[in-house]
């Protein structure tokens, strides 16, 4: 009933209005408990590992205690991240250090069971040891596409760290003998593709700490500091391979490879343990009991490895195939061996326990999504580029410069140059190539690549988050496609030259630009998807995009080695200067054209 002088309705909306406050105040509390409970998950002593509620659009929830939370994982990333591109990349260096020392002594590193190649041969070869890892990295990042919400982040992280140790100990025992075998060295270089791998899972748990508005500064510094452990491998690694005591040369040649890998091995220890202790699991990832939940971690790891491990036993057992014995026919080949680990990779994550490939049959959603497939074509531009770029850097310097060709006279093992072969007292010979005695020395500069297109990541994050992540992109775009045509004719008129090495400044100013532009629009093209995709879809997106990506570790330094052999390195720049107009046609059809699908984004 109605007190006198109130109208029904009037009683009605004052009902409704106690109903909204009885329920605000409901909502109040259960906030209040939810932050309470996230607290047991805060501080550095011993925190708790798996949060009780995660919402970092929740603006009190962040302030209160997320914000804290989400930093501290942030920082284990990054350095779990670190040491995952240390150990990936650290092969493209061990590989320079390799040949610089068995050109000056043919009896270290001989790799008798590649059959001892020499000259161009064994150069091409070198090149496989920073590819397999890439090849390893690329199909160890598919299955991290989806490990976070399957095993939990901080479950993933330190197990990766774990593992990073073991192939940094096969190299620092493998390289200790001078005959080392190079199957040991592709099976390490296999190993350190858990390092790749990292990068999808590292970046998937990241996404999920962070509200929209800071993805593309949180995952700019995640992968940008992160990708700093390419340029601490190519700048500290060198100087830790010149100092040892006993040499490992038989001739008395300075050089110790093996310290490359124990470099890293205490590092990654650290990792594991910082990540152990102070990393988190969302609520919702991983199962209840941890030990199921890293049992997961380790079956979807293993089968990777047997996937990636398919695709190196094919790529030596058909290295002498007819399909090979052409330049173009190397190019399929390699490519090839790509589709068949990630197919192997694919196929095999469908055995995986039940309750885990339920989490992944839930995340496969992505692949119904058009834009995963766009975004994906234009990160294997920015972190495909990039990645291949830092694996060939240091070794193209060498190839490029380190060498020249000429007639002259071989005495006992030394060629001179110049010499007419009137004049010549032992063997006279026409284009021999030989070192070249005012090579540039490549390891003073070359861990800069990667240094400044990890520093710029962030920056390409932070931009995007202002003026939009695909306007950022389209002008590294231009800007990169540029240096790469540039680069390409700059190595052509190079190799061409009796002193190749008057081109080393412009060659190495150019090569900083392209690492400038793949590291802007690694940030600027993760904080599209960022906001491109919802939460849930976004983390995986981030992760097998990455994944696929990726294979360009194995793919451009392979490409590059192809090349060189065929006496056309100039032709990999053009090749990837065209796939960048098509990446400049992708984005500006579908996110800046007016009346674009995504604008804004």
């Amino acid at each position: 009933m109605t007190n006198e002088g109130e109208h029904p309705t009037d009683v009605i909306v004052a009902a409704a209005t106690d109903a909204e406050a009885a329920d605000g105040e409901e909502n109040i509390k259960n906030e209040e408990s939810e932050i309470e409970g996230i607290k047991e998950s805060q501080g550095w002593k011993f925190p708790k590992v798996k949060l009780s509620a995660w919402d970092p659009e929740n603006e009190k929830q962040w302030e209160a205690t997320g914000k804290f939370i989400a930093k501290r994982n942030l920082l284990a990333s990054i350095l779990n991240l670190t040491c995952g591109f240390g150990v990936w990349l650290v092969w493209s260096v061990i590989a320079t250090k390799i040949q610089k020392m068995h050109d000056q002594d043919p009896e270290v590193y001989p790799f008798q069971d590649w059959g001892s190649p020499t000259g161009k041969d064994y150069r091409a070869v070198l090149f496989l040891l920073p590819g397999v890892a890439g090849l390893s990295g690329g199909t160890l990042r598919i299955p991290n596409a989806f490990l976070t919400q399957v095993s939990g982040g901080r479950n993933v992280v330190f197990n990766t760290s774990l593992l990073l140790c073991i192939p940094m100990i096969m190299a620092g025992i493998v390289l200790s003998n001078p005959t080392a075998p190079f199957n040991a060295l592709l099976a390490a270089a296999l190993l350190s593709g858990v390092g790749g791998g990292s990068f999808a899972s590292s970046m998937s748990n990241i996404s999920f700490y962070y509200p929209k508005r800071l993805q593309g500064m949180a995952l700019g510094y995640n992968g940008g500091i992160g990708n700093l452990g390419v340029s601490i491998s190519q700048l500290l690694a060198p100087i830790f391979m010149s100092i040892g005591s006993s040499p490992v040369s038989p001739a008395g040649i300075n050089g110790w490879p093996a310290n490359a890998g124990w470099l890293w091995f205490p590092i990654c220890f650290c990792s594991a343990v910082f990540a152990f202790f102070y990393m988190s699991n969302q609520p919702n990832h991983g199962e209840k009991s941890n030990i199921v939940s890293i049992l997961y971690f380790y079956w979807m790891e293993c089968v990777a490895f047997v996937a990636s491990f398919i695709g190196v036993i094919t790529l030596i057992s058909t290295r002498n195939s007819a399909l090979v014995q052409t330049a173009g026919g190397q190019v399929v080949h390699k490519f090839l061996l790509v589709l068949l680990a990630a197919a192997c990779e694919h196929l095999f994550m469908m055995i995986s326990p039940k309750k885990a490939r339920d989490r992944v049959k839930v995340q496969v959603v992505i692949f119904k999504r058009k834009h995963t497939y766009v975004m994906t074509w234009l990160y294997i531009m920015c972190f495909g580029s990039f990645i291949g770029y830092s694996g060939s850097f240091p070794k193209l310097i060498v190839d490029l410069f380190g060498y020249k060709t000429g007639d002259g006279c071989m005495v006992d093992g030394t060629f001179t140059p110049g010499v007419d072969e009137a004049s010549c007292g032992g063997e006279y010979l026409t284009d021999y190539e030989y070192v070249n005695p005012n090579a540039p020395n490549g390891a003073a500069v070359a861990w800069l690549g990667a240094f400044v297109g990890s520093l710029i990541r962030p920056v390409g994050g932070i931009m995007a988050d202002k003026f939009g992540g695909a306007k950022m992109t389209m002008v590294a775009i231009v800007w990169c496609t540029a240096a790469a045509f540039a680069q390409g004719a700059l190595v052509n008129v190079t190799r061409q030259l009796e002193n190749p090495e008057k081109n080393y400044g412009w060659f190495i100013f150019l090569f900083l630009n392209l690492f400038l532009c793949t590291g802007f629009m690694n940030g600027s093209t993760f904080r599209t998807i960022g906001v491109l995709f919802p939460p849930e879809e976004a983390g995986p997106v981030l992760g097998w995009s990455s994944a696929i990506a990726s294979y360009g570790a194995f793919i451009i330094p392979t490409m590059f080695g192809i090349a060189l052999k065929a006496g056309a390195p100039e032709v990999t720049f053009y090749g990837l200067g065209g796939y960048y107009v098509s990446c400049g046609v992708l984005n500006f059809w579908y996110y800046l054209r007016p009346g674009c699908e995504k604008p804004g984004v």
